[in-house]
């Protein structure tokens, strides 16, 4: 196995059609959400878009900025090969550092929201009754929504806002940047490419190559061809 992505097309084969597996299933989900969000009022299902949006967009962000830490059950090879992924996968989509699907905030937020909850109930100030008697207005914080505004094109968690519109152009961007790098994504269901992409990496024999005949398959058929049809030899030792 080489030691650079560039050198193993099945390594990069296999990336790119689960990356392309993961952005389809955002951009299904943020087409669903945006549309529940649409009636009035809002159906719980928007909430089931809205988290399966958030899911596999941090999917696809992962996959392209992997972390570079090593998992319990991981390997110094697998780590040496995730510090590379990342840089190599979006060189060759072109993603840059300030594009929307390396942002967090929103995923983190929607992920860690108990964590929001307990932040907001622990700054939520108890007045008394003799607080309010004596006139004292204490500070409420806002707490910690979950919004879908779909005029502007955003979600917000917890303060931290997501454009839809932006992300959506980003993502599409992406999926026909892969569709261009690896045909078979465009070609077949998502998850038919991602399992296809994972089939052992058996050699690719062309046409031509040397079998066990020296002049290679081609040779062979000529060969064949040559004697007519109907007829066949067969060596034999006394």
């Amino acid at each position: 196995m080489s030691n650079d992505i560039s050198d193993d097309p099945w390594a990069q084969r296999v990336y790119l059609t689960w990356l392309a597996r993961d952005t389809r299933y955002a951009l299904a989900a943020l087409n669903a959400l945006i549309g529940y969000a649409q009636t009035t009022p809002v159906p719980p299902a928007a909430w089931v878009c809205f988290e399966d949006f958030l899911s596999f967009l941090g999917k696809v962000s992962r996959t392209l900025w992997p972390a570079t830490g090593k998992s319990p059950k991981g390997t110094d090879e697998g780590l040496e090969w995730r510090t590379k992924r990342g840089p190599f996968l979006r060189r060759i989509l072109e993603v840059e550092d300030s594009s929307p699907l390396k942002a967090r905030e929103v995923r983190n937020g929607s992920e860690h929201f108990d964590e929001r909850l307990d932040e907001w109930i622990v700054s939520l100030p108890r007045p008394t009754v003799e607080e309010w008697q004596a006139g004292t207005k204490p500070t409420f914080p806002a707490p910690p929504m979950r919004l879908i505004t779909v005029e502007a094109g955003t979600i917000q968690v917890a303060g931290a806002d997501l454009d839809l519109r932006f992300m959506a152009e980003e993502l599409l961007r992406l999926l026909t940047k892969i569709e261009e790098l690896e045909p078979s994504v465009a070609a077949l269901p998502a998850d038919m490419a991602a399992l296809l992409s994972t089939s052992p990496p058996f050699p690719i024999i062309p046409f031509d190559a040397p079998a066990q005949n020296p002049g290679g398959i081609q040779a062979w058929l000529d060969e064949q061809n040559s004697t007519g049809p109907g007829t066949a030899t067969e060596d034999t030792e006394a």
